[in-house]
C-alpha cells in the first residue's frame, strides 16, 4: 500500500531526491515572459529599457553554481539534506513556473510524487537496460522529455 502523503513528505531523503529530480529535469521549458513596464527595469544591474521581452527559464537557473553549488550539473539529492542551504536554493526553484505563474497542478504533481515514489521504489527494481549507455537526449519542447532511456523494471519479491 502506498504510503501516507503526510508520513511520505517527512522522509528528508526522499524530499531531497524529489527535489534534486525536479531541479535537473524541470518539466516545463517555458521562459514566463514578461514585457518590461514603460518605466524600464534594472535586472542584475543591467537597465532593460521599456516594451522588451525578458524572462528565465528554470533549466537555467537550476544549474546556477553560485546558488547549487560547483556540482550542480550532477544529480546530489544530499545537497537538499541541509536546512539553511535548502531554504536558501528554494529560492531559486522553479520546476512549476514561480509567482503568479505557479503551475496549478503543483500541490498536487508534490503529492503524487510523495506518494508514488516510495511505491515504485519499494515494489520495483530499475536498472539501465544498456550499463553502458550513460547519457541520454532530452528534447525540450513545452515539456522536456528524455529519449532513449531504456530501462529494465522488475518487480521485487516481498
Amino acid at each position: 500500500m502506498p504510503p501516507v502523503y503526510k508520513d511520505a513528505s517527512q522522509l528528508p531523503y526522499l524530499c531531497a531526491c524529489i527535489k534534486e529530480a525536479l531541479r535537473i529535469h524541470p518539466g516545463a521549458q517555458l521562459s514566463l515572459p514578461r514585457t518590461v513596464p514603460p518605466q524600464g527595469m534594472t535586472i542584475s544591474g543591467q537597465f532593460i529599457p521599456d516594451g522588451y521581452t525578458v524572462g528565465i527559464n528554470a533549466a537555467v537557473l537550476h544549474f546556477d553554481k553560485k546558488v547549487f553549488g560547483q556540482d550542480a550539473e550532477s544529480f546530489n539529492p544530499d545537497r537538499w539534506l541541509d536546512t539553511s542551504r535548502a531554504n536558501y536554493m528554494d529560492k531559486y526553484m522553479m520546476a512549476f513556473g514561480g509567482g503568479t505563474r505557479t503551475c496549478l497542478g503543483k500541490n498536487i504533481a508534490l503529492i503524487e510524487l510523495h506518494k508514488l515514489t516510495p511505491h515504485l521504489v519499494w515494489n520495483y527494481r530499475f536498472e539501465f537496460y544498456d550499463q553502458n549507455k550513460t547519457t541520454w537526449h532530452t528534447r525540450n519542447t513545452f515539456f522536456a522529455r528524455q529519449e532513449g532511456v531504456v530501462a529494465r523494471i522488475v518487480k521485487r519479491r516481498n
